[in-house]
């Protein structure tokens, strides 16, 4: 069984359609990518899929998310709790606000089960080896910067020990180091975690991601690997390539690239797929 299915999802904020018919499924540990560009409906649909929709008079106009086959409604907090935390745009506004530390603002979800303390600290102290944040723990989470404050969502959200972990551009606002510095703690995440990451760009979540899916004017549009992604003829229209991509594709087109050789954007594939083309040529 999935962990997570949409079947059929329809959505429109008042009038405007937002999602329109669809259908995808997260297994358990599995790494997917939705990507799209602004309007595309990805940050709805991780809202959806992480449970934060629907609410209020925001409702489905067909369709549903469940998590093991029960509609997120009828899941008691502590459950949902367990099943998917989502860590949004801005960090700050995930802040608890009731928390004078960064160690206590990882523990407040937890404490809010009512774990035994015990347990507590041992979740706080995993989370806080995975985010790198052992030099922050007696720090105010609002006099961090954001990338510290994004690593401290995600650790908050780990400590919470979900099966699924929805993130969304968890990196728009980080210089290349930060970046870097939270694809590395990404590695770290236990396998049987699946992580859903959306976002308006390429680079980082297909370092990460085993399956893409592309949302376009919120219909799926493609889903399948990255290479398929690379390809199709959406993606240079929405995202633009990298350059690599560009060269990589110009040659295939010219009948010059390895029949056998994905698409890459990976500097290093492509100059190992065109190295025997080159030497040939000499």
């Amino acid at each position: 069984m999935a962990l997570i299915n949409v079947s059929g999802l329809s959505f429109a904020y008042e009038s405007t359609p937002v999602l329109q018919n669809v259908n995808l499924s997260v297994a358990p540990g599995e790494k997917l990518a939705i990507l799209g560009g602004n309007g595309s409906g990805k940050s709805t649909l991780a809202q959806w899929i992480a449970g934060w929709l629907p609410r209020g008079s925001y409702a489905a106009n067909a369709g549903e998310v469940t998590v093991e086959g029960q509609p997120w409604a009828e899941l008691d907090a502590a459950t949902r709790a367990g099943a998917v935390q989502f860590v949004g745009q801005v960090p700050m506004q995930q802040l608890s606000g009731f928390s004078f530390t960064v160690r206590d603002e990882i523990a407040f979800g937890p404490g809010n089960l009512a774990l035994p303390e015990a347990k507590i600290r041992a979740r706080v102290d995993a989370a806080v080896e995975i985010c790198n944040l052992g030099h922050l723990l007696d720090r105010d989470p609002f006099s961090l910067s954001g990338g510290e404050q994004q690593r401290l969502s995600i650790a908050a959200a780990l400590a919470m020990q979900p099966r699924a972990l929805v993130l969304d551009e968890p990196t728009g606002n980080f210089d290349p180091e930060s970046r870097e510095a939270l694809l590395a703690q990404l590695e770290k995440l236990p396998g049987a975690l699946a992580i859903v990451w959306c976002d308006v760009t390429l680079g980082a979540p297909l370092s990460v991601a085993e399956r893409v899916l592309l949302l376009d004017g919120g219909r799926i549009a493609y889903d399948g690997d990255v290479a398929g992604l690379l390809t199709h003829p959406r993606t240079a229209e929405i995202f633009g390539l990298p350059a690599v991509a560009q060269t990589a594709l110009m040659l295939r087109e010219r009948g010059l690239w390895p029949a056998e050789a994905p698409i890459s954007m990976d500097v290093g594939r492509v100059a190992s797929a065109l190295r025997p083309m080159l030497e040939s040529a000499r």
